[in-house]
């Protein structure tokens, strides 16, 4: 017996097999769209700056903020106003700029302040005048040269430090009380001599006085006893006892012109040896002020100086000015500016700058930063730009530094 109803299946199969490739090709689209639509809604919020959640929040143009310690140098730092500037603050503003990094200056009082910010993490680098060395290199990573200078001295621009070694000795004697009193005590033993020589002279008949009129005859008795001291005397007295008194008054001036040409001969020997300071090599055996906890203060304790450290370089000016130290030595670009303002006593900078160095850019030991600092530097030296601040601080050339 026949069976009709199979045929009818297998025309159904085929039938389903074609609905089920439709509904699926139906319900990809379907299942597409809400892809689409995220993306372009995504897109939308963020052209709108629509935050959409975590995939958004790591993109960001906020540029990084790098804390930058320092401290007052003029003029390479300086503030004013509540404002910094100078030519370190002027230096690291372009390569902040060339770094595209906003800056957080932290201000410090001094030196090792500077160097204690970026050792315990409270800066991330350090900009002022801080020069390389090698037991700073042990600690620390540097930049490439910054600026390239050295030390110099200054002393006081007063008179006296000028001028012969006899010239300063007499103006010492002549300004020394003991000094000064034992002149008048001399004047006082001339004028005691020339009444007491004129007195026996006018009562002998062939005295120096004798005839003359009691003023002139005390005049010439007493230009006699003053030419006495140089033995340029042209005549003797006649009186006897005045003669006397003739011999011991000459004994005493030989005594008194030694004593004075002593005096002055040790004052100028000493003033020589202690002399005009002309360069580095008069400062050994001084005593020479300058800033503590700076690189001058090896210099001075290694070329036999002795060096006298201050908190400041106004506080060591001072001291300078009132003659506890014989000169001051400091970084070049510092000791210039404050030489050159006013409100304080002059000073006189002495010869060119010596004991050459070098400043850097201060950070932490193997901190990534610094490549990326010294390429930015590297590339205000090449296009100009280092040329220009420097020029604004310093002048219009700047020697090695500009050079290198």
């Amino acid at each position: 017996m026949p069976r009709p109803s199979t045929g009818r299946r297998r025309a159904v199969a085929p039938a389903g097999v074609v609905a089920f490739c439709l509904c699926l090709a139906a319900a990809v689209p379907l299942a597409a769209d809400p892809l689409r639509a995220e993306t372009r809604d995504t897109a939308r919020a963020a052209s709108e700056g629509v935050s959409e959640g975590p995939p958004l929040a790591l993109r960001t143009n906020d540029p990084e903020t790098w804390r930058v310690a320092t401290h007052p140098v003029p003029p390479l730092v300086m503030e004013a106003e509540g404002r910094l500037r100078g030519f370190s603050i002027d230096l690291w503003n372009a390569i902040a700029r060339e770094l595209g990094v906003r800056t957080a200056f932290v201000r410090v009082d001094d030196l090792p302040a500077l160097f204690g910010a970026v050792s315990d993490g409270r800066a991330d680098l350090a900009i002022a005048a801080v020069s390389i060395t090698a037991e700073r290199e042990r600690r620390f990573d540097f930049s490439v040269t910054m600026l390239e200078t050295g030390l110099r001295i200054a002393v006081p621009a007063a008179p006296d430090a000028t001028g012969s070694a006899t010239g300063r000795a007499l103006r010492a004697l002549l300004s020394d009380a003991t000094f000064l009193q034992v002149l008048l005590g001399l004047a006082a033993l001339i004028l005691a001599v020339a009444a007491l020589i004129w007195w026996l002279e006018r009562r002998h008949p062939g005295g120096m006085a004798a005839r003359a009129r009691p003023a002139h005859g005390f005049a010439h008795v007493l230009w006699w006893a003053l030419s006495s001291l140089a033995a340029q005397a042209e005549e003797m007295p006649r009186s006897p006892l005045a003669r006397a008194i003739t011999v011991v008054w000459l004994f005493t001036c030989i005594a008194l012109v030694a004593w004075f040409t002593a005096g002055l001969t040790s004052t100028a020997t000493v003033e020589r040896l202690r002399g005009a300071i002309n360069g580095p090599q008069d400062l050994p055996g001084k005593r020479v002020g300058t800033v503590a906890h700076t690189t001058s203060v090896a210099y001075l304790a290694d070329h036999f100086a002795t060096p006298v450290g201050f908190a400041s370089l106004e506080e060591a000016c001072a001291a300078l000015q009132a003659g506890t130290v014989a000169a001051v030595v400091y970084d070049a670009p510092a000791l210039s500016y404050y030489a050159t303002q006013p409100g304080h006593a002059p000073l006189r900078l002495i010869g060119p700058a010596f004991n050459r160095q070098a400043y850097g850019i201060l950070f932490a030991a193997n901190d990534p930063r610094r490549k990326r600092v010294n390429q930015a530097l590297l590339g205000l030296r090449e296009d100009g730009r280092y040329d220009e601040i420097y020029s604004r601080w310093f002048g219009s050339e700047s020697g090695e530094a500009q050079d290198r």
